[in-house]
């Protein structure tokens, strides 16, 4: 899926998008998008809108996450794709398998307490 239109995104100090604002879908709030696409709890303003993005950042890429009964590990996030491994470090022998999801991740991507 092609990020919607309508969506306007959201850069921190350095330009890197954390998420997305969109005015339309949850109008007359305002609904603020996190970098995997998911709908944070709509808000009353624009500026809520920032906050509530700024609160959340990009940190959360880091946890752990549950695909398919597995436990995986963002790998790369694209405006498109989310690639996902179970490789859970960056050690040499730790190799895992990867898999490719479709953006938004939606509900087939959901975080996993940290073991």
């Amino acid at each position: 899926m092609a990020l919607p239109e309508h969506w306007i995104p959201h850069r921190r100090s350095d330009g890197e998008v954390i998420g997305w604002i969109d005015l339309e879908s949850a109008g007359p709030a305002v609904q603020p998008i996190d970098r995997l696409g998911r709908p944070l709890s709509p808000v009353n303003d624009w500026n809520d809108a920032e906050e509530a993005l700024e609160a959340i950042g990009l940190g959360f890429l880091t946890h752990r996450f549950a695909y398919r009964d597995q436990v995986v590990r963002i790998r790369q996030v694209y405006d498109d794709r989310v690639i996902v491994t179970t490789a859970l470090t960056d050690a040499v022998g730790d190799v895992g398998d990867e898999f490719t999801l479709a953006f938004p991740v939606g509900d087939e991507l959901v975080e996993s307490p940290e073991p």
